[in-house]
């Protein structure tokens, strides 16, 4: 293992896109609002990968795929399968997977995304409107 791996651990997971009720009443409610970030803005883990990440539940993470990256705050979950990072359906999932030209829906699932901790803020919803 090389000196980066214990300096900036990463992890190459499979994105799974999920949708999750509190998320969607919270959209519904009001997409501007903190609530709606909190729920939203975020990215679910193994507890494993989390402590590779030298991460706790809230900090933020970069998740990055060929398409585009976001910064959410990471959680450890039971729940989550082995090799996955679950993000919930919404504009900050959308970052992450291409739309096809021809009009057929998105890859939602199985997109290669890469997750490393960071210091930096969390993309807001105004960040991603305003990105190409």
């Amino acid at each position: 293992m090389a000196l980066g791996d214990f300096l900036f651990p990463q992890a190459d997971l499979k994105l799974i896109v999920a949708r999750s009720f509190e998320t969607d009443v919270e959209s519904v409610k009001d997409k501007f609002s903190s609530d709606y970030l909190d729920r939203a803005a975020v990215v679910r883990l193994t507890k494993g990968d989390l402590q590779r990440l030298g991460l706790k539940d809230g900090n933020s993470a970069n998740v990055k795929a060929k398409s585009g990256s976001i910064i959410v705050r990471a959680f450890g979950d039971d729940k989550v399968p082995e090799g996955s990072a679950i993000v919930p359906y919404g504009p900050w999932a959308l970052a992450l997977v291409s739309v096809p030209k021809d009009g057929a829906p998105p890859q939602m699932h199985g997109v290669s995304v890469t997750v490393t901790r960071t210091d930096d803020k969390i993309t807001s919803l105004e960040d991603l409107l305003e990105s190409p």
